[in-house]
């Protein structure tokens, strides 16, 4: 489970700081995909890692991440919170590096679909000047070859710019993401203990008991 809370009242907006709060299981589960515990009301389906970017896509103010784990005491030792950003930062480079090189590999997949695309588009344009010259404009089958010219102009040049395009941007959106969490401050506290029931346990009435 995770959540995003501003911290409390400073004096400007460019002094505030985000906290992304995780319940985690596993201190691991920061980065693995976490074992699923059946009836158990802690611990998250996902790496914590990919909570925290979907926050930080879903929600880029550009401010100071404060990262807020809790875990179980059994999983917390000297040194844990250090050891976390470590792996953070090692992390956050990795994929920011991956993610580049998929930028542009998608890049270079758009500039090759224009061989295609091109002409494509061409094609669509000489069937619109053609049906533009040559036919009747109250003809309805003129009409219907120049509208597929016009698609097959628009087809053409969509692909390429959408890889061009939209296709990297997913890229560039995630590596601000990972640049602002490889700087978060990473704060593990532990989980509190349940208290038992204090009714006691129900007593056993298959006895005929009161």
């Amino acid at each position: 489970m995770s959540d995003v809370r501003r911290s409390g009242a400073p004096a400007t907006d460019t002094d505030r700081v985000d906290v992304i709060r995780l319940d985690l299981a596993r201190a691991v589960d920061m980065f693995e995909t976490p074992q699923v515990e059946l009836g158990s009301g802690h611990g998250t389906f996902q790496p914590g890692i990919d909570l925290c970017i979907a926050e930080l896509e879903g929600r880029p103010t550009g401010r100071p991440v404060h990262l807020g784990l809790t875990l179980p005491q059994s999983e917390i030792s000297d040194g844990l919170e250090e050891r976390l950003a470590v792996t953070m930062r090692r992390f956050c480079d990795e994929r920011s590096y991956v993610n580049e090189c998929n930028r542009r590999s998608t890049q270079r997949s758009g500039v090759r679909a224009l061989r295609v695309g091109l002409p494509v588009t061409l094609l669509g344009l000489v069937i619109t000047a053609i049906a533009f010259h040559t036919g009747d404009s109250d003809d309805p089958q003129t009409a219907v070859v120049d509208i597929l010219g016009w698609v097959l102009a628009w087809l053409g040049l969509w692909y390429p710019f959408d890889k061009l395009i939209f296709y990297a941007s997913d890229f560039v959106r995630e590596n601000r993401a990972l640049e602002t969490l490889r700087e978060a401050e990473i704060i593990v506290v532990p989980r509190r203990i349940e208290q038992a029931d204090e009714a006691g346990p129900t007593p056993d009435r298959s006895a005929g008991g009161l």
